[in-house]
């Protein structure tokens, strides 16, 4: 009976010692998805501004704009803009918009986007 327990505490314990990380694997960072960097999040207040798009290449968006209080000056950016940004705005060079963005890294990111 004795035998049965020590033999089935060993079993237990290799079992349980399994079940850790890999040396392989301790410490390394997990990698991003889709093999890219992973972005910043916005930080900061969110501004907003009103002026008219100037070009949308991939999810990158140039506005003319007027000087934003607090924020940017008059001039033309480029924004960060994600799909449930851009699914109801008017996209087209030209279109007057209203938008709030937050500060990132490289670029400001567009929070909200609309026709003007």
């Amino acid at each position: 009976m004795r035998a049965f327990v020590l033999a089935a505490a060993l079993v237990s314990t290799l079992a349980l010692a399994s079940c850790g990380q890999s040396s392989e694997t301790q410490g390394a960072a997990p990698a991003a998805v889709g093999g890219g960097d992973v972005e910043p999040v916005p930080t900061g207040p969110v501004l907003s501004g009103v002026g008219t798009v100037a070009s949308l290449e991939g999810r990158t968006m140039a506005i003319d704009h007027e000087a934003v209080e607090g924020g940017l000056p008059a001039g033309r950016h480029e924004f960060r803009a994600y799909a449930t940004v851009l699914a109801e705005a008017p996209l087209e060079p030209g279109s007057r918009v209203a938008f709030s963005y937050q500060a990132a890294e490289p670029m400001p990111v567009l929070t909200e986007l609309s026709a003007r």
